[in-house]
């Protein structure tokens, strides 16, 4: 790759910073979304990650995690344990226990036998 094909990733952000504000002078921001908003909150608040005993998360999500989400409860994550209860009567608690199961089982754990999840 040539040297005057790269892009310099530093100068697109100022530029695109730079665009964003003379909308906002000019007045061309368009209103966010409710249900955007709604998500930008849900995706803030799961990135915040918490310490766990990795065997007690394990052992919930097996026992009863795949029905009402338990482990989500106990991992501090409160809407997305909700969601396992609202969807109970289908497929997807079940499916999604099986895919945090495959993300916890490979985790290392401390001397305390914690994870960050």
């Amino acid at each position: 790759m040539k040297k005057e094909d790269r892009v310099d990733i530093k100068k697109l952000i100022e530029l695109e910073e730079e665009l964003q504000q003379l909308k906002r002078e000019n007045g061309m921001v368009q209103p966010t979304k409710w249900w955007v908003a709604i998500g930008d909150k849900l995706a803030e608040k799961s990135a915040v990650r918490r310490a766990v005993n990795r065997k007690k998360y394990i052992k919930l999500a097996l026992s009863c995690g795949w029905f009402c989400g338990s482990h989500r409860f106990y991992a501090g994550q409160k809407i997305m344990g909700t969601l396992y209860l609202l969807f109970f009567w289908t497929g997807i608690p079940f499916a999604m226990t099986v895919i945090d199961l495959m993300g916890i089982l490979p985790l290392q754990e401390d001397e305390q036998g914690m994870v960050l999840i």
